[in-house]
């Protein structure tokens, strides 16, 4: 049913979501288990956003979006709109390094959008929950 160069594909794909998510839970979990002086430092990081919530509460948010974005990755559930967002934020990122000169991250940022951009596109593959529950 399935060709070998469509499993190699699929397979690619499952390999790229859940070296992201880990990416996104390792950055993410450690600073979102930690202390508020762990948020606020991730809300100052991005304070120029000014939506008007305080440091501690941005970095809150910040970080619960890149971890339900991994989590999203992992299972493939709802992975559109997780990689539309995710690439939003890396795209703050990317302005937030650019602003302060830090070219090196500034690129790794830039080049993990770019890759969130293309998932978007793609979609979540065929080793995704979402494909089993349509399924059903």
């Amino acid at each position: 049913m399935f060709g070998s160069q469509e499993r190699k594909i699929n397979a690619g794909l499952l390999i790229m979501r859940l070296g992201l998510a880990a990416a996104l839970l390792v950055h993410s979990l450690p600073k979102l288990i930690g202390s508020a002086s762990a948020w606020k430092g991730m809300g100052t990081m991005l304070s120029f956003i000014n939506v008007g919530l305080p440091p501690t509460l941005l970095g809150l948010t910040i970080l619960l979006v890149e971890a339900s974005g991994a989590v999203s990755l992992i299972f493939g559930y709802f992975f559109r709109i997780a990689c539309i967002v995710l690439f939003i934020l890396f795209g703050l990122y990317f302005f937030n390094y650019f602003s302060i000169n830090y070219k090196t991250l500034m690129l790794w940022s830039i080049g993990i959008a770019s890759v969130f951009l293309g998932l978007i596109f793609v979609g979540p593959g065929r080793y995704a929950l979402a494909v089993r529950l349509e399924k059903k």
